[in-house]
C-alpha cells in the first residue's frame, strides 16, 4: 500500500468534516478562513452548513490505479475558455513533445484541462467563453493507451469526477514544489500527501485556538443572583444553574405579576396580625430602656431625697463639731512665750506641715521623726540648724497635725464637699423622647410623673447649693418628690412590659406564620429573579456555549492525528527516496542543495523529513526562487521515479524562475526522461524551446514539435511544427515553396495588385530565412541567438564554403531586398515583382547551395568531430 493508498484509507474512519477538510487541501492546496468556517459550522450541525464531501480517490491528485497510462489526444474541445468548438490537439505516444505558444494564445487552455482532468496537485476550474451570450459545461474527449497499446477514450466534464486511469498522468507547474514544503515553514521536504495532513494538522490547531479563546472570553457571573438564593425553588434553581438548566422552569419561576405583588401585601397583613414577635420584641425593648431610667433615677434620688438633704445637714453638724474640737485642740501649738505666728493651725499651715513632713522623710530617710527635732536638726526649709525652743516649737506642732481633732475636722469637710459636689452634678434627665412617646402610650399618667419628679430635683438641687453657700441648713426646704419613688414606678412598668412580651410569644401560631413567610420568601424571590431574569437567561445560554465550544475544542485534538503523521513520514520518507532526491538535484545541476533525512519533534512527536543540510529556516530565507522549484521538481521526479509505471509527465512551464544554468539541465533531464516514457512539455519560453531542440538533437532524439496560435479570431488552433519565428531553415525553405506553388496555381500571367503583395511577403521570407540558413547551416550553429554559448568545434564546418556559393546567396539575399517594400521608393525605380514559377527557380537553387553546405557539415562531423570528441573524452577520463 502506498501513502496516498494508506491516507485514502486512514481518512474512511473519519468524522466526515474532517475528511472533507482533507479534500478541501488536496483540492487548493491549503486550509483557508472560509474553509475553517465551514468546518465549524458543520460541527456545530448550524442551519445551512455546507455538506461535508468525504475523501474519495477521485478527490486525491496523483492517485491513479497504479497502470501505466499515456496520452494519445486530447479532442473534441465545448466550452473551454475561447476556443473553438472541436479543438483538438494529439499527441506523439512516445519520446518528446513541446508544445509551444506565446502567451495569450491558448497553451493554458489545453493544460487546464489536463490538470483537470488528471488530478493535478494544483488545477483550476476551466471556464467557458466569458464573451459568449450563453456558454455550456467545459468538455473534452481524451485518449489514452494503456500499458498494451490499446485506445481508450474518456469523457471529461467540468465538476465531474475523472477516471482513475487519467489520474496516472503527472502534471507539474512552478507551484508543485509547495506542496512538499512542511507547512510549520521549516526548510523541509516531505513526499506527496504527509505536508497535507500537516496542513490539516495546523487547520485544526487554528480553528481549536480560535474556539478556545472565544470559549475563554466567556464569564459565568453568578453574583446577580446571590440574594435569590433559599431553601426555596428560586434558590434551588439559581443554586444549579448551568447548562443543564430548563430555561422554560427558569422563566416560570421569573414570571411575577401584580397578583403576586398583592399577595405579598396580604401576607403582609397576615403577618401583622399572626406575628405577636415584633410586639413581643417591642415589649422587650420598651422594659430595657425602663429599666435603665430607672437606674439613672435611682441616682438622682440617693442625692434628692429628704434622707439625703437629712445627710446633708448631719455632714455640717459633723464639720461644726469637728471646728470645735479643732478649736480646742489647737491649745496643743501655743507655747510659755506665746509667740506663735498669725494663721498657726489653719487649713493653709496645716498643708504647709505635711509638706514639710513628706519632704523630711524623703531627704532624711534616717530620721525617726519628720520634721526632725533631734539635736542638730535643721530647718527643712531654710536650712538653719533649729535652737532649742525651735525644736520645742516644731514638737507641739507634730503633735497638734496628728491630734484625732484636726483629723476629724478634716475628714468631715471632706465628706460634706463629696456629698455637696454629687448633688451639683448629678442630671434630672432620665429619659429620651423616643421613650416617653413610647411610655406615654403605654401609660400616660406615669409619663406625666416623669416630668413632676425631675422638677423636685431640681428644686433639692438648688437648695442644696444655696445651703451650701452660705452654711445655712436650717433654712426651710423645697417639698421633696412625690411618693413612690419615680424608680420604683419605672422599674414596675418595665416589669410589666416584660411580662406582655411573655404572653405575646406564648400567643403566636409558629406554623402558620412559618407557612406564610415561606410563601412571602418564595415571591419576593420571584420578584427579584423578574429583575434578573434576562441575565439567568444569558448565564445559561453561556454555559451552553462554553460546554459547546469545549466539546467542539475536543473534537478538534490532534494529538492521534500527529502520532499517525509521524509513522507515515518514517515509513515512506526512505534512503531510497533519499538517494533518488540526490540523483535529481545533481541531474538538474542543483549542487549546492544537499538534502538529508531529519528526525524532528512536531506537536510533542517525532517525524522524519527531507531537510537541508545545516538549515533550519525556512525555503524563502535559504533557496532563491529557482532553488525553491528545482528542490520541487527533484522530489517530483524522484517519486515519479520510484512509482513503477511510465505513465506520461506533462510539464507546463517548468522553467518559470530559473537561470539559464537550470534551464539547460532541465532540458538535458527532460530528454532523457523522454527515452524512457512520454513527456510532454508546454512552453511559452523561446529559449527553453531552444534548450529543449539543442539537448533532443544532442542526444540524437527528435521532439515532435507542435505550436499553439490565434485563427479565426480565437486562440487555440494547433499548428504542426514551430510557429514561423521557431522554425529551422529548410522547413521555412519549404514553408516558402509551398506557398508560392499555391500562389502559382491561381495567380494570372501578370501579377494584381494582391498578388504583387503576397510575393513581396514571400520574398520578405525568403530574406529572413536566408539569415537562418547562413547561421544554421553555412555557420553550422556556431552561434546561436538563444544559446549561452558558442560552439567552437563546428566552426571546422565553415571550411569548404565556396565563393560561388556567397555570390548566390547575396544576389538571392539582394533580390529579396529590392522586392520587399521595406523602403518607401519612386514607382520607376521600384523592382518588378517575379512571378511565382521564377520565385520557385530561384528557391531550387539556393536549395542545392544550402544542401551542399549541409553536405559538407555531416561529412565534417563524420570524419572529423566524431573523432576529436572520442579522442578528448578519453583523454579526460584517463
Amino acid at each position: 500500500m502506498g501513502l496516498l493508498e494508506e491516507l485514502l484509507e486512514m481518512s474512511s474512519g473519519w468524522p466526515t468534516w474532517q475528511s472533507d477538510a482533507l479534500r478541501r487541501i488536496f483540492a487548493t492546496g491549503a486550509i483557508v478562513e472560509q474553509d475553517l468556517v465551514d468546518i465549524r459550522a458543520v460541527l456545530e450541525e448550524t442551519e445551512g452548513a455546507p455538506i461535508s464531501v468525504p475523501l474519495k480517490v477521485a478527490h486525491i491528485p496523483t492517485m491513479g490505479d497504479g497502470q501505466t497510462t499515456v496520452l494519445q489526444e486530447l479532442r473534441d474541445l465545448q466550452h473551454v475558455n475561447r476556443f473553438a468548438p472541436g479543438s483538438r490537439i494529439q499527441f506523439n505516444p512516445e519520446g518528446l513533445n513541446i508544445v509551444f505558444g506565446t502567451n495569450g494564445a491558448g497553451k493554458s487552455g489545453y493544460t487546464r484541462v489536463l490538470k483537470r482532468a488528471c488530478r493535478a496537485r494544483r488545477s483550476a476550474e476551466v471556464l467557458p467563453d466569458a464573451f459568449a451570450e450563453s456558454s455550456g459545461t467545459p468538455s473534452a474527449g481524451i485518449v489514452v493507451l494503456d500499458a498494451q497499446g490499446n485506445s481508450i477514450l474518456y469523457d471529461w466534464q467540468e465538476g465531474m469526477h475523472s477516471d482513475s486511469r487519467l489520474a496516472m498522468v503527472a502534471v507539474y507547474d512552478s507551484h508543485c514544489g509547495e506542496d512538499y514544503i512542511a507547512q510549520e515553514g521549516s526548510c523541509e521536504y516531505q513526499p506527496y500527501g504527509i505536508p497535507q495532513l500537516g496542513e490539516l494538522t495546523q487547520g485544526m490547531m487554528r480553528l481549536q485556538a480560535s474556539i478556545r479563546h472565544e470559549r475563554e472570553a466567556i464569564r459565568l457571573d453568578v453574583s446577580p443572583f446571590a440574594a435569590l438564593k433559599g431553601a426555596h425553588s428560586v434558590g434551588k434553581a439559581i443554586d444549579s444553574l448551568s447548562a443543564d438548566t430548563d430555561l422554560d422552569h427558569i422563566r416560570q419561576l421569573g414570571e411575577f405579576n401584580q397578583a403576586h405583588e398583592t399577595r405579598i401585601v396580604e401576607i403582609d397583613q397576615l403577618l401583622t396580625n399572626l406575628d405577636l414577635e415584633p410586639q413581643a420584641k417591642a415589649k422587650d425593648g420598651l422594659a430595657t430602656r425602663l429599666e435603665q431610667a430607672a437606674s439613672k433615677c435611682r441616682s438622682i434620688e440617693s442625692v434628692s431625697s429628704d434622707r439625703a438633704v437629712d445627710r446633708l445637714q448631719e455632714l455640717h453638724a459633723s464639720v461644726l463639731a469637728a471646728v470645735d474640737a479643732d478649736r480646742l485642740a489647737q491649745g496643743l501649738l501655743q507655747g510659755e512665750d506665746g509667740d506663735e505666728l498669725a494663721g498657726t493651725g489653719s487649713d493653709a499651715w496645716k498643708t504647709l506641715f505635711r509638706a514639710a513632713e513628706a519632704f523630711s522623710a524623703q531627704v532624711y530617710l534616717h530620721d525617726e521623726q519628720h520634721p526632725s527635732t533631734d539635736e542638730g536638726a535643721h530647718c527643712v526649709l531654710c536650712q538653719q540648724p533649729l535652737a532649742q525652743s525651735a525644736r520645742e516649737r516644731l514638737e507641739r506642732f507634730r503633735t497638734y497635725v496628728a491630734s484625732e481633732a484636726a483629723t476629724a475636722l478634716n475628714t468631715a469637710n471632706t465628706a460634706l464637699s463629696n456629698a455637696v459636689q454629687k448633688v451639683a452634678d448629678g442630671s434630672t434627665d432620665v429619659i429620651d423622647e423616643a421613650t416617653l412617646a413610647d411610655l406615654r402610650e403605654l401609660d400616660a399618667t406615669t409619663a406625666d410623673l416623669i416630668a413632676v419628679h425631675q422638677k423636685a430635683w431640681s428644686a433639692s438641687r438648688q437648695w442644696a447649693a444655696q445651703a451650701n453657700a452660705t452654711e445655712d441648713w436650717c433654712c426651710p426646704r423645697t417639698s421633696p418628690a412625690p411618693q413612690p419613688a419615680l424608680s420604683a414606678v419605672l422599674a414596675e412598668k418595665a416589669k410589666a412590659c416584660r411580662a406582655r412580651a411573655v404572653e405575646l410569644r406564648a400567643a403566636n401560631d409558629e406554623t402558620r406564620i412559618r407557612s406564610l413567610s415561606d410563601e412571602r420568601t418564595f415571591l419576593a424571590a420571584k420578584r427579584g429573579l423578574a429583575a434578573v431574569l434576562p441575565l439567568a437567561e444569558q448565564y445559561v445560554q453561556d454555559a451552553r456555549k462554553a460546554r459547546r465550544l469545549k466539546s467542539l475544542e475536543d473534537q478538534l485534538q490532534t494529538k492521534a492525528l500527529s502520532a499517525r503523521i509521524t509513522k507515515m513520514s518514517q515509513q515512506y520518507i526512505t534512503e531510497e527516496m533519499l538517494q533518488a532526491m540526490k540523483a535529481e538535484l545533481a541531474l538538474l545541476g542543483a549542487r549546492s542543495q544537499k538534502p538529508a533525512m531529519k528526525s524532528r519533534t512536531a506537536y510533542g512527536v517525532s517525524m522524519i523529513t527531507l531537510t537541508l543540510e545545516s538549515a533550519n529556516s525556512p525555503p524563502s530565507t535559504v533557496l532563491s526562487e529557482g532553488e525553491q522549484r528545482a528542490m520541487g521538481l527533484a522530489l517530483f521526479l524522484a517519486e515519479a521515479q520510484l512509482r513503477g509505471d511510465k505513465s506520461t509527465l506533462v510539464f507546463d512551464d517548468p522553467s518559470t524562475s530559473l537561470d539559464h544554468r537550470f534551464r539547460k539541465k532541465m532540458a538535458r533531464r527532460l530528454v532523457e526522461l523522454a527515452k524512457e516514457r512520454q513527456v510532454v512539455v508546454f512552453t511559452h519560453d523561446a529559449v527553453f524551446l531552444t534548450e529543449l531542440r539543442m539537448a533532443a538533437n544532442g542526444q540524437g532524439l527528435e521532439p515532435t514539435l507542435q505550436s499553439i496560435e490565434w485563427a479565426d479570431h480565437r486562440p487555440g488552433a494547433v499548428v504542426q511544427g514551430l510557429a514561423w519565428e521557431n522554425e529551422k531553415f529548410f522547413p521555412q525553405i519549404d514553408r516558402i515553396r509551398k506557398d508560392a506553388v499555391d500562389l502559382e496555381g491561381v495567380c494570372n500571367d501578370h501579377l494584381n495588385d494582391v498578388e504583387r503583395l503576397q510575393m513581396r511577403n514571400l520574398y520578405a521570407m525568403l530574406r529572413g530565412a536566408l539569415e537562418r540558413g547562413i547561421r544554421e547551416v553555412v555557420l553550422h550553429d556556431v552561434v546561436h541567438p538563444f544559446a549561452d554559448q558558442v560552439k567552437i568545434e563546428n566552426v571546422g564546418a565553415v571550411i569548404g564554403f565556396t565563393l560561388e556559393d556567397w555570390k548566390a546567396i547575396v544576389e538571392l539575399h539582394d533580390d529579396c531586398s529590392g522586392v520587399i517594400s521595406a523602403h518607401d521608393t519612386p514607382s520607376d525605380n521600384q523592382q518588378e515583382i517575379p512571378h511565382p514559377s521564377e520565385l520557385l527557380e530561384r528557391l531550387k537553387a539556393i536549395r542545392s547551395v544550402f544542401e551542399g553546405c549541409k553536405a559538407r557539415n555531416s561529412e565534417f562531423e563524420r570524419t572529423i568531430l566524431t573523432h576529436h570528441r572520442t579522442k578528448r573524452n578519453a583523454l579526460r577520463k584517463g
